[in-house]
């Protein structure tokens, strides 16, 4: 049974280097930095931000479908700071059948920090710990070794492959499924 109580505000998070936090509008100009970032979009599943009301409309978004209970993303920070330099989260949350969908992005300059990781693990304690989850998946477009390399370090199995699964730049991708299981034990605990 999930607490109601979750739902009042997105809880803060943390961990040894990061603040995880709910976003808001104020955060559009870290979001367009994120993803107006070409490289950080190279893997992503929609195109790099152009304009700053793309990354506003994130920061929306993403807060109502957390009204909804369908997802909740939260905004990565330094300690001591309250600029996004990425988020992690849950972009499906299907209570129903106690699973989500994992989803995150960094900052170029934050990577290959382990940041990341450490920002998975709260996520996912907070999933398994408070929202009941049974089970976490997460796809990625194929050839995104860093990404692989988070949700391996997290306990995630390779479940198999789709065969052009996803539209992205012009043509199709195969992607990667991977899924964790909570009977596999708490990441991070």
């Amino acid at each position: 049974m999930v607490a109601e109580d979750v739902f009042v505000s997105l809880p803060m998070l943390s961990t040894t280097r990061l603040r995880l936090r709910g976003m808001s509008e104020e955060d559009t100009d870290g979001l367009f930095d994120l993803f107006g970032d070409e490289e950080v979009c190279r893997y992503y599943a929609w195109d790099t931000f152009t304009d700053r009301e793309q990354a506003r409309e994130l920061a929306r978004h993403s807060a109502e479908l957390y009204r909804q209970r369908q997802a909740m993303r939260w905004g990565l920070v330094l300690p001591g700071a309250d600029r996004i330099i990425g988020t992690c989260g849950y972009t499906r949350w299907d209570r129903d059948n106690r699973y989500a969908v994992l989803g995150y992005d960094l900052a170029r300059p934050y990577w290959r920090q382990g940041l990341m990781s450490e920002a998975v693990a709260a996520v996912l304690r907070f999933g398994f710990e408070h929202l009941n989850l049974n089970r976490v998946e997460a796809t990625m477009l194929l050839g995104n070794t860093a990404s692989a390399a988070v949700l391996l370090r997290a306990g995630f199995q390779l479940e198999g492959q789709m065969t052009q699964r996803h539209w992205h730049r012009g043509t199709f991708h195969d992607m990667q499924m991977y899924g964790l299981l909570r009977s596999h034990g708490r990441p991070g605990a």
